[in-house]
């Protein structure tokens, strides 16, 4: 007990100046191990406050925040006996202190309550290095309306700012069922939506205008307040014609914004998340129309001067673009695709309009002893490599605008559809790279892909023979050779009409136009069979047409 007793002693030893009592004995003539058995509140360390994450976007701003009733304030009091409180703001808006009383912090910025609750507590302890910080931000109702999803009250934390309740009222709350179109609600609110002339009206009845569009590329707080009780947030529509102003070229993100009076251009640059890489800075060009809209003047401005603040803003006007030329720069990672028989397939840089097909054979170490280098393709990229599905439908379209007759059609269309997917060059491999004849050595483009298949040393032959399949092949030899090493024509062939298809480019071609070659194919057509009917229509019209000549012959010999 006796130690016990010491303990508490020695607890209020270091408490008593701060208790307001005298050593040894506390209050009411109680000693200091009494008055802290008969006050279990009164302890040398405050009960700490369970405090839950809050979802923020950055650290809380001192000189932006402003303190409110329900705040949770931790007061340290760094001394040879360290103290430490938390304290709740109660809600007339004073912050209650022991052993100093009473400071009225309502509607005060956190950084001047810092400031006047270190000074009242100094003047206790002089000696003592005192540190206020906020540990626990008090919840506020807010309301939000105009061009939202859900125009109503808000709970959320003090330390949200206007953007946060904004994508709240947009969102589904808890209980409410998902409407079926709410994605395009969502898309509709959200293009539509004023970002840069939100109105916040403050419970004290002074209006702000929030811009959400500066907050997000300059973080300035002044821009997206943080929120307080009895805050009305109003989203207005935006209109994106006549209010606007624009930025395009050398810039990370080009587009219009809305104009808002005060607006400079380096603020339009700012908007545009600044200069890109290959921006020409000191070529950028203001342009600006007429009041009446019908002319257009235009000036030079330096952007990267604007920036730094070494020139002369300019003010601007609604209408007003700023365009920021581009440097062109050779410098980029153009390459091509080898792929099958050489010596190393893989991507391989190339310079720009420099670079031809030898050199990249050369440099992938040539093509290996089964490379079927009359087979070898080219292929440069489609133009469903780089554009967007609404560009090829487009494309697609402009394609069926050509006039050709309905016998052409279905096979025109099949050959837009394979262009689309992959445009082949036209170059002999042959003659390149086994006769020399540089005059089939293209110049490669970024993206092109070179295709050298194994050699087969067969000859595909199918349709109406006996035994389809691979046939070895026999240089010099024609079709009729392989058509009796695949069993000859069935009884069903039409053997006047047989094609040869080229492997490389599945092209269909007669027996007499091509040499038959290593990978091709040989097709025979089957004899068309008709029904009786579709002889006797046949022979009915051509009566017909018999009939009708001798009618005219005789009428004719009559008038004679």
């Amino acid at each position: 007990m006796r130690r016990v007793s010491l303990v508490m002693t020695t607890i209020g030893l270091s408490l008593g100046p701060f208790l307001g009592v005298s050593p040894g004995q506390g209050r009411d003539g109680l000693s200091i191990p009494e008055l802290l058995q008969s006050r279990p509140d009164i302890r040398r360390e405050a009960p700490r406050v369970s405090t839950s994450a809050v979802p923020m976007d950055s650290p809380v701003e001192p000189a932006e925040y402003v303190v409110g009733p329900g705040d949770i304030i931790a007061l340290n009091i760094w001394s040879s006996a360290p103290v430490e409180n938390q304290l709740a703001v109660t809600p007339e808006g004073t912050l209650l202190i022991p052993s100093i009383g009473g400071v009225d912090v309502r509607d005060m910025a956190l950084a001047e309550v810092k400031r006047k609750v270190g000074e009242q507590v100094q003047k206790r302890y002089p000696n003592a290095s005192i540190t206020v910080t906020l540990i626990s931000p008090r919840q506020v109702v807010v309301k939000i309306a105009g061009n939202v999803l859900n125009e109503e009250s808000f709970e959320v934390r003090s330390v949200q700012r206007v953007d946060y309740l904004i994508a709240l009222a947009n969102s589904i709350q808890q209980g409410q069922p998902v409407p079926r179109d709410y994605q395009s609600q969502l898309a509709s609110v959200q293009y539509s939506g004023s970002r840069r002339h939100i109105i916040l009206r403050r419970r004290s009845g002074s209006v702000h205008r929030v811009d959400l569009s500066m907050y997000h590329v300059t973080k300035e707080g002044r821009f997206n307040p943080y929120l307080q009780e009895g805050d009305l947030i109003y989203v207005p529509w935006r209109d994106g014609v006549k209010n606007s102003i624009g930025i395009y070229g050398g810039v990370v993100q080009s587009g219009s914004h809305e104009f808002v009076d005060g607006d400079k251009a380096s603020d339009l640059i700012k908007l545009g998340y600044g200069l890109s890489q290959y921006a020409d800075s000191q070529h950028v060009r203001l342009y600006r129309l007429s009041s009446d809209g019908s002319q257009m003047d235009s000036m030079i401005l330096d952007a990267k001067a604007l920036i730094e603040g070494n020139t002369q803003d300019i003010f601007l006007q609604t209408g007003d673009r700023i365009f920021v030329p581009k440097r062109d720069d050779p410098r980029q990672s153009y390459t091509v695709m080898v792929e099958g028989e050489v010596i190393q397939e893989g991507h391989y840089p190339i310079t720009r309009n420099t670079t031809t097909l030898s050199d990249v054979i050369r440099v992938a170490g040539g093509f290996t002893k089964d490379a079927n280098i009359v087979g070898s393709v080219l292929l440069r990229g489609g133009v469903s490599t780089f554009q967007e599905p609404e560009e090829i439908e487009h494309e697609h379209l402009l394609s069926l605008r050509a006039s050709v007759s309905a016998q052409d059609s279905g096979y025109f269309l099949t050959e837009t559809a394979l262009r689309l997917k992959g445009e082949m060059v036209s170059v002999d491999f042959r003659k390149l790279f086994v006769l020399g004849d540089s005059s089939h050595d293209v110049v490669l483009n970024h993206a092109d892909r070179i295709l050298v298949p194994r050699k087969r040393r067969t000859v595909y032959v199918y349709g109406q023979v006996l035994a389809p399949g691979h046939v070895p092949l026999i240089e010099g030899e024609d079709y009729k050779h392989y058509v009796r090493k695949a069993g000859g024509f069935t009884n069903e062939a039409r053997s006047g009409d047989v094609k040869i298809i080229k492997g490389s480019s599945r092209a269909w071609l007669d027996p007499d136009e091509t040499n038959i070659e290593d990978g091709d194919f040989i097709w025979v057509p089957k004899e068309q069979y008709h029904p009786f009917s579709y002889y006797m229509t046949t022979y009915t019209q051509i009566a017909s047409i018999i009939g009708v000549a001798a009618t005219v012959a005789l009428l004719i010999n009559t008038i004679k």
